[in-house]
Order: C-alpha cells, then structure tokens, then sequence
C-alpha cells in the first residue's frame, strides 16, 4: 500500500513538472502534463526491471564504473596537458575531441572492470559499501543437514549462539521437497526440519532469519551455500563431512555439529574404570558391545556371557575417529 501510494504521489508530481517546464519554454500546458506522467511511467517500468537485489547490482556497477570513468578523464585531460599543449577553457575543438575520446574509453574501462568484478563487493545505495572488518562473532547459516539433525536448537537454547542463525531459502525449498518425498524415511527427516525451523523461530532469545537469495546463485546447493557465506562473511552450521571439507578448504569456517558433540563428551583414559551395560554381540569372538549415555560405543573383551547385564570394565585403549569415539575395556575381576 505504502508504495503504491509513493508512485501515485510522484506521478502527480511528474505531471506539474510537466506543467510548470510547459509554461517556462512556452508551451501547451496540457501537453506538459501528458509528457510529465509519460516520463514517469517510463521511469516506473525502469523501476520494475532493476528493483530485484541481482539487477540492482548490475545498475549501480554501471553508474558507478561511468561516474569512475568520468574522473579519470578529467586526470587524464590534465595530464594530456603537460604533452600536448590545448585550450585550458576547453573551447578548443582539439579539447573537446580529446576529452570525447577519453571520456568514451575511460568509462567504458572502468564500467568493465567493476562490472565484472562486481561480486568482489557489495553495492549499498547509496554508496558503495567495500567488505567490513568483522567484529565480534560471525554469524551462522544452517543447511539441511543440521535443520535435520537437530541438535543445534538444543545449543541455542543452551545459550551457547548468540549470533544470527541464517536459513536461506533454497535450503528451504530442500527440506520441503525432501518432506514430500515419497520415500517414508526421507517424509519424516524433512518434516523433522521443517518443524525445527518453525521451532528456531518460536523460540525466545534466538535471531533466526529467513535469506531470501532469488536467483542471484544457481548450482548445487553446497556451492550456493559456501558462496552465501563468502557474501554475508559468515560461518555454516552443518553435519555434512563433504560439505565441511569443501568450505574449509575455500577459507570458510565451519562448525560441525559432530565435532562439536565430540568434543563434549567426558575425557577417559586408559586404566580408569567405568559402568557399562552391554546389549549385544561385537565383530570379534566373545567381544560384546554397549553405548555410554553420550552415545559413545564400548567394546569390551572375553564379555559375550554378560550381554544383558551392566558391567564394571577397566578401559584400556581410546580410539579417536572422525565418526565419533571408541572405547576398548576389559572385565574387571
């Protein structure tokens, strides 16, 4: 409504522009106001065209690299000056077909190199905004794979983020497809996320936001997802192993849900003793196999005739694996 009501007042506007230039050039008043509101839609389908976040980038790069070029050409003209000796007041026709010359090269150089290098900065109307120094703690955004897994409400909750949480859109889009999935175990994680995003946004003390990327990115969604991290100088949030391999070899920091729940659980080391209550059968002969409260797998030697029943074990190797920890013990006496 808001802006409907702006491009009504200004097309009012545009017509008494219309009027008033009609009456100081001396003509037809009425045709100043159809010339005025004329203009104005022209400006309007201008506006529909270069509204979107992509475009507007595109615009200002242009505006930009021209007003550039328009510098240099008067430092070049200068300089052109102390060679070639022309007409300070520019009145000179050598002047004027020196500076056309300049004027057309320049801009056109300057508009090609910040168009195409456009992405290496953000354009901010109404200026040009280069990448800030980032202060404090960056923020967060959260793929599929941890909307999925979970835990990272949990953390929040916790208090442990106090950052913004980002879901772009496309991951969005993800979760709703996978949810619609006619696989029933797909059905039921995509569900699971989108109920976790809509629990994020309840949730009290949380800054959860909703990025609206567009089609400023196109390609598989971990290359859109490291690619909106390099824009937003920001850290992804996941669960996925080949997605944190990716971003961190290109420079972004990531944080894997799975490290970090490793990192939690209790330190133990060789000949400490602890309970434990096995459950079933291990891979090697009268080995048996249970699980701490922190998931964390024990296997334990010559224990086949006490699966069933908790156990007091000495743990005699620790083995550190990038799926998680594994416990080696034997039966104490």
């Amino acid at each position: 409504m808001g802006t409907w009501f702006l491009r009504v007042f200004f097309l009012l506007v545009s017509a008494g522009a219309g009027w008033q230039a009609s009456e100081l050039i001396d003509f037809d008043p009425y045709w100043g106001i159809i010339l005025g509101m004329a203009m104005f839609l022209f400006v309007l389908v201008l506006e529909a065209i270069f509204t979107d976040k992509e475009s507007v980038a595109n615009l200002l790069a242009v505006v930009f690299g021209i007003g550039v070029g328009i510098l240099l050409t008067d430092l070049a003209l200068n300089l052109t000056r102390l060679v070639y000796p022309v007409d300070p007041t520019q009145n000179d026709p050598t002047t004027k077909a020196i500076r056309i010359v300049l004027t057309a090269m320049l801009c056109y150089l300057s508009t090609m190199i910040i168009y195409r290098t456009r992405d290496r900065f953000r354009f901010v109307i109404p200026y040009v905004e280069f990448k800030k120094e980032q202060r404090g703690p960056r923020a967060l955004i959260l793929d599929t794979s941890a909307l999925i897994d979970g835990r990272i409400a949990a953390v929040c909750r916790a208090g442990f983020i106090e950052t913004p949480l980002f879901i772009p859109d496309f991951v969005l889009a993800e979760l709703h497809g996978i949810a619609d999935s006619s696989d029933r175990l797909k059905r039921v994680r995509g569900r699971r996320g989108l109920d976790l995003v809509s629990q994020l946004q309840r949730s009290k003390g949380i800054d959860v936001r909703i990025y609206t990327t567009g089609q400023q990115a196109e390609g598989p969604a971990d290359s859109r997802l490291v690619q909106l991290a390099r824009e937003l100088d920001a850290h992804l949030c996941t669960t996925d192993f080949n997605l944190n391999k990716v971003a961190q070899a290109q420079g972004i920091g990531v944080l894997n849900l799975n490290e970090l729940a490793n990192a939690l659980r209790p330190s133990v080391i060789p000949g400490e003793s602890l309970s434990v209550r096995l459950i079933r059968r291990g891979e090697e002969p009268k080995q048996a196999v249970g699980f701490l409260d922190d998931g964390t797998m024990v296997v334990v030697g010559e224990a086949e005739a006490h699966i069933g029943s908790e156990v007091a074990i000495e743990i005699v190797r620790v083995l550190q694996k990038s799926s998680g920890r594994l416990i080696f013990g034997k039966l104490l006496a």
